[in-house]
């Protein structure tokens, strides 16, 4: 029984982080775009926070962005997203060589 209510907690912790890196890729698509909103720009770069895919540095980095008032948060959003893209197919290219 204790297998089956672990196996159930971690499929809906995948389905959870699908979903969310769904969400994420939308954002980003959005942001590229110029169509997100500012509340979808935020919610972008807190799902990246949440889901580890940016530092804590990189995340306050976002914020000091955020402040200045001439900004392209778009740009430095965008950039943000490419960049752990690449690093995220990096990690899974020599994951799978092992």
């Amino acid at each position: 029984m204790k297998n089956l209510i672990t196996r159930k907690n971690n499929i809906v912790m995948n389905l959870n982080i699908q979903n969310n890196d769904q969400r994420i890729k939308f954002l980003l698509y959005k942001i590229k775009n110029k169509t997100a909103t500012q509340e979808e720009q935020k919610e972008y770069i807190e799902l990246m926070r949440t889901e580890e895919y940016i530092t804590q540095e990189e995340y306050e980095k976002y914020q000091a962005e955020s402040k200045k008032p001439t900004s392209d948060i778009g740009e430095f959003l965008v950039g943000l997203g490419l960049a752990v893209l690449i690093g995220t197919l990096l990690s899974d290219l020599f994951k799978s060589k092992k």
